[in-house]
């Protein structure tokens, strides 16, 4: 397998759940509710940034405006009525959500990219960094979520750990001493739930767990089983289809 020099925090994640995808062809499903999310957040980040306090109305057109772009969207005549209607509404919380989060919070630097080196691999995303106006030391990626709720425990993924290491680059960079602050994290932040939950990590285990990410991609494949692998189009690695006859008649036999 090729070594990979550049992927995306999200096709790593992607890539993580069943390495028997091929890397360097990865097509992830994307959430439309999540993808709109995230382009109406950078709109209203940089708006903000720019002396703008844009209205609810103007955030939802906005949203509605990335929406009537999507797939989903267009096939929406294919769709269940009552499964069309509840992404509408998702996406409706969703701007409701990302309004609470930008006004109670102070913009440290709108989204930007990265690229994070990790051996050999240079890891790429982008996000924002907040503070919230209860706590003023302390700094936070934001990550934004639609699916995959955990509510008793955060699990972070490895989009969260690359993103705690590269904030943990920024924040002791000396051109970012005017933050001000002493401590950080990645805020995962649900676009259409009232669920958020912080990750902090040391900076030494954030990088350890990456090494071994990118050692995942780099080396020999390997499955992962999960939920992911019902809908895996893979039989050979598939868990109802572990025992197969060719594999049983290939054991050598007990005298």
């Amino acid at each position: 397998m090729p070594v990979i020099q550049l992927i995306s925090e999200r096709a790593l994640a992607y890539y993580l759940e069943c390495p028997m995808r091929s890397a360097g062809s990865i097509i992830m499903p994307e959430s439309p509710v999540l993808a709109c999310a995230e382009e109406t957040a950078r709109w209203l980040i940089a708006e903000i940034c720019g002396g703008r306090q844009p209205s609810a109305g103007e955030t939802r057109e906005f949203y509605d405006a990335q929406w009537k772009r999507t797939a989903r969207f267009q096939s929406r005549g294919s769709i269940p009525l009552k499964d069309y209607q509840r992404l509408v509404l998702e996406g409706v919380r969703a701007c409701r959500r990302l309004r609470d989060i930008m006004w109670r919070c102070e913009i440290i630097e709108p989204v930007a990219s990265y690229t994070l080196p990790i051996g050999g691999v240079l890891i790429t995303g982008g996000y924002a960094v907040l503070r919230s106006s209860r706590r003023k030391k302390h700094a936070f990626a934001l990550y934004l979520r639609h699916q995959g709720v955990r509510i008793k425990r955060l699990v972070p993924d490895i989009v969260s750990f690359a993103r705690r290491l590269d904030l943990a680059n920024r924040w002791t960079d000396p051109a970012n001493r005017h933050w001000g602050v002493q401590s950080i994290g990645v805020m995962h932040f649900w676009a259409s739930r009232d669920l958020s939950a912080e990750h902090t990590s040391d900076r030494d285990f954030a990088t350890d767990v990456l090494h071994g990410a990118v050692g995942v991609v780099t080396g020999n494949p390997f499955s992962i089983p999960g939920d992911h692998c019902r809908f895996c189009p893979t039989r050979a690695c598939r868990p109802d289809d572990v025992a197969r006859p060719r594999d049983t008649e290939a054991l050598p036999q007990k005298l």
